[in-house]
């Protein structure tokens, strides 16, 4: 966690634009001493023009983003070089971070330092990858949220509501002679934990609905031959991707 890591943050391959993220104590130096401007002045949350240099050989015009810590993705100094897109000027920015002293971060290591750090609880930290992966409007909406920690807050609020509960119940034991003590009883307890109970009824269900819209659901389609199996697969799908005959047995592969 003390050391200072590198990665390509953007799709491996040719592009228009290629992003190597940098995060640690000695980010917004080991840059700044392959860039040709000065990022040690360079104020938080700015870009900055210029160009990576290497023995007074200009390797590629570049964007630079600089962040200050603690208020970034892993509260660490984070700086983002924005070069042009292609593998070999990405590959070699991101070899000279390393001769100069960074690390290649390993697969999920930034998101791993922002939970490590404080900075994302692990349902948010899981989401990440997840919301990478979606391929669905309702699986970008869910993972949207856990980022954001809808969840978490749900589950930090029950938690808060059972620990009130059984401190109060644990004063009226240990106490008793506070006259200034909620008195606990079961025309009290019982609302408050049919209330615990209900909301975690509702996180359970909006775990098994995030579950399906996740992870889909098995269907078989069965039936004799000829009688529309293949055409009901191709409405459903809207694409032809069983072939339609008169002849029995055509689709015996599964699809």
């Amino acid at each position: 966690m003390n050391d200072t890591i590198c990665a390509i943050a953007t799709s491996s391959g040719t592009g228009a634009i290629s992003i190597i993220k940098v995060s640690g104590v000695e980010a917004i130096k080991i840059v700044d001493s392959i860039f040709s401007g000065d990022l040690k002045k360079a104020k938080t949350k700015s870009i900055n023009y210029g160009f990576i240099i290497h023995k007074k050989e200009k390797i590629d015009e570049v964007l630079v983003s600089v962040m200050h810590a603690p208020k970034t993705f892993t509260t660490e100094d984070i700086v983002e070089i924005n070069c042009h897109g292609g593998i070999a000027i990405t590959n070699k920015i991101l070899e000279l971070l390393i001769i100069k002293g960074c690390r290649l971060a390993e697969p999920g290591e930034f998101t791993k330092r922002a939970f490590l750090n404080g900075r994302i609880d692990l349902v948010q930290a899981e989401a990440v990858q997840d919301l990478i992966n979606s391929k669905t409007e309702s699986e970008r909406i869910m993972f949207i949220n856990q980022i954001d920690g809808k969840v978490s807050k749900k589950i930090s609020d029950l938690r808060n509501k059972i620990l009130s509960l059984m401190a109060n119940i644990e004063v009226n034991i240990d106490f008793p002679e506070y006259e200034d003590a909620i008195e606990v009883t079961n025309e009290i307890l019982k609302p408050e934990l049919k209330k615990v109970k209900d909301e975690i009824l509702d996180i359970l269900k909006d775990s098994k609905n995030g579950k399906i819209i996740k992870e889909g659901i098995d269907v078989s389609i069965l039936g004799k031959p000829n009688v529309g199996k293949s055409s009901i697969l191709n409405a459903l799908l809207k694409e032809e991707k069983a072939i339609v005959t008169d002849i029995a047995g055509t689709t015996r592969d599964i699809i």
